[in-house]
């Protein structure tokens, strides 16, 4: 039979907590005896000083003592007890020191019970069954080595070398190789290499720590006194390991490194190694000096009839003839066809890229963090990831077109309806909830005339129609009926729009 306690300063959460308990133990028979709660960091150790608990779950904000706090100091009294955060924040650098402490997991507020009962149900299952004790500190040992690891390459990578602090004094091995995986499934690599070091490194010479790469990407860090070959040989192993757990498994490794120090070049090999999986296929590849050359020629000395075509298509958001651009570009025989090196993809995504993010511009529109080119695992991939960028584009612009043709013929309805009077750019603008000075642009980007002339066209054709359909009719009529209050302002714009004065439009 076990015990849990609840800890929290809040009386009513702890007891709605006790109330979940109680209830997922009953409807699952988990064999909880006792559910107890304590409000304080402090009141909960005194507790555990006189009582055994197998389970405790505790706040992580409390006044005098933080549940990290008591976390630590329980962790290292009563190694056995199972710890469970309870907290309303998901901070992921939080969660990854709780864990350090020993925490088997933690549960997000309003807790579920759903989550609720898995959770328990695993703590009761690692008290149950009691991994062996030196496996266990070993494996402690390694994810505290990874954390550390971890933690120093991403402050090199950020430049912060301040917050890198020192070198973990674990790696004493006088090489260092980056290598990236593409994988199917993250979650599954993260356990089949646990799996498969486990075995792997009782040989010796070879330490790997796994790291998360911001990119989607798993990265290993290898500390060794092996050469080359043997670390391909180690990472063909696994990706043949992958392979039979049904996992795809694909792995670049940077050039050989001599220090920690090093990491961000190292990575940006392997990252950039790992690109080459657009041109051929392979299960590990060494980063080779040639690999880092960048293209001379640009797209446009490289793809000349292309550009222009895809640039005019861009311009006159013709969607459909961007499509089968795209379609014809972004394969495997288009490029091998021109000879075209993986730089040359690279510069030609670039400019690709560049055209949608001026045209999502152009509509006002946010593309979002564009995706950097290491991140594809194939052409195809890419061509998809375009794809998704036109689709959006031509959402936006039949979204633009429809608003085009309602502003416009709004405006114009407006000013057919009051030509004859006064009529302000501001009222107009106004009656389509736009700003003066973007509807004075718009609207003459719409009808190539400005609000002005506009106007002034409906009026002139206005008087032209009084002036033929009735010849008894005065001119100063017709003036102050097309909304001139002056006949010779009238006159003078009559003549300059028709060439010709309004007595003798009707002589003629």
């Amino acid at each position: 039979m076990f015990t849990a306690l609840i800890v929290d300063d809040d009386p009513l959460l702890c007891n709605a907590m006790r109330l979940k308990i109680d209830l997922v133990n009953q409807e699952s028979q988990l064999g909880l005896d006792e559910v107890i709660t304590a409000n304080s960091a402090y009141e909960a150790y005194s507790m555990m000083q006189k009582k055994q608990v197998d389970i405790l779950i505790t706040d992580v904000q409390m006044p005098y003592q933080s549940g990290l706090e008591l976390i630590e100091a329980v962790s290292k009294e009563y190694p056995d007890v199972q710890l469970v955060v309870l907290s309303g924040y998901s901070y992921y650098e939080y969660m990854r020191s709780a864990m350090l402490s020993g925490v088997v997991d933690y549960l997000l507020k309003p807790v579920k019970l759903r989550q609720l009962k898995e959770i328990l149900i695993k703590c009761l299952e690692n008290i149950r069954t009691k991994r062996n004790s030196q496996e266990d500190m070993a494996l402690r040992r390694k994810q505290t080595l990874d954390y550390r690891t971890e933690k120093y390459c991403s402050a090199l990578e950020r430049g912060n070398l301040a917050e890198a602090g020192n070198i973990p004094e674990e790696l004493t091995f006088p090489y260092f190789y980056a290598a990236a995986f593409r994988t199917d499934n993250s979650v599954s690599f993260v356990q089949l290499f646990q799996e498969f070091r486990m075995e792997k490194e009782k040989n010796a010479g070879l330490l790997a720590c796994h790291l998360y790469d911001t990119r989607q990407v798993n990265v290993l860090l290898f500390n060794t006194a092996a050469e080359d070959s043997a670390v391909r040989s180690y990472l063909e192993e696994f990706c043949a390991f992958a392979a039979s757990r049904k996992m795809e498994c694909r792995c670049a490794v940077s050039q050989r490194g001599l220090s920690l120090e090093e990491y961000p070049e190292l990575l940006h090999q392997a990252r950039h190694t790992l690109s080459y999986q657009l041109l051929e296929r392979f299960s590990v590849r060494m980063s080779k000096a040639a690999d880092r050359q960048d293209s001379t020629r640009y797209s446009s000395e490289l793809f000349p009839k292309y550009i222009r075509r895809i640039q005019s298509a861009f311009q006159s958001r013709n969607f459909e003839l961007i499509n089968v651009f795209l379609n014809e570009i972004f394969t495997y025989e288009f490029f091998h066809d021109t000879h075209a090196t993986l730089a040359d993809i690279r510069n030609f995504y670039t400019y690709y890229l560049t055209q949608a993010q001026d045209l999502a511009a152009a509509f006002h529109m946010d593309l979002e963090e564009s995706r950097h080119f290491s991140d594809f695992a194939s052409l195809d991939e890419i061509r998809l990831y375009f794809k998704e960028i036109h689709y959006r584009l031509q959402q936006q612009s039949e979204k633009e077109t429809d608003k085009a043709q309602y502003v416009i013929s709004t405006a114009i309805k407006y000013i057919e309806g009051h030509y004859n009077q006064e009529i302000s750019m501001n009222d107009v603008a106004s009656a389509v909830n736009m700003s003066y000075t973007y509807f004075s642009k718009f609207f003459k980007e719409q009808t190539q005339q400005s609000f002005s002339e506009y106007i002034t066209s409906v009026r002139m054709r206005e008087a032209k129609r009084l002036l033929e359909e009735d010849p008894s009719i005065k001119i100063k009529d017709v003036a102050n009926l097309v909304g001139y209050e002056s006949v010779y302002s009238f006159s003078r714009a009559f003549k300059q729009y028709y060439q010709m004065p309004p007595k003798n439009l009707r002589e003629k």
